[in-house]
């Protein structure tokens, strides 16, 4: 276990100057942020490896504060997926000519994740709070009048609106 600690902690600096390198040419030029990023990715993932996956978060923010997790998380997408790029060169280069590959476009890319059990609970939990929102007031007073006859609801249009209302 020391010896694989010992392989994590050689690739902080890696990592950072990777890291640091990636987030310099976001700034002024898109073309080799990706590559950058990959590197950066690839270091993490070996750390990744070394130090185990449930203590690796640990280590991160232990070893690497000015990285947020969401970064480390995109460059050790990016770069499990490097191969994806070769298969769309083309439109990775036209975006990189346009200036246009930031990191997030790159990673849109990418084939997206399955999602987890507990991710497809929570979206349907969002679909029906969704739903019962749109249930507006008039939606519930329109349900509430289908269950009147006929005769009550004209009774109860002309305490609230007159006769005025029901005549052609």
């Amino acid at each position: 276990m020391t010896s694989d600690l010992s392989k994590a902690m050689s690739l902080v600096p890696e990592i950072k100057a990777a890291h640091d390198e990636a987030e310099k040419c976001q700034r002024s030029s898109h073309s080799r942020a990706l590559e950058c990023a990959i590197r950066a990715g690839e270091a993490l993932i070996l750390a990744k490896q070394a130090v185990g996956h449930g203590a690796f978060s640990i280590w991160r923010q232990q070893n690497l504060p000015h990285i947020p997790t969401s970064t480390a998380t995109l460059y050790m997408r990016l770069a499990e997926h490097k191969d994806k790029f070769k298969e769309i060169a083309n439109t990775v280069s036209d975006l990189s000519a346009k200036g246009d590959l930031s990191l997030r476009k790159a990673a849109a890319l990418l084939p997206k994740r399955p999602q987890t059990s507990a991710q497809i609970a929570a979206a349907k939990v969002r679909a029906e709070a969704k739903a019962a929102a749109k249930k507006t007031d008039e939606g519930i007073a329109t349900e509430w009048f289908k269950a009147l006859a006929v005769d009550d609801l004209l009774t109860w249009w002309r305490k609230l609106r007159g006769d005025a209302d029901l005549r052609e």
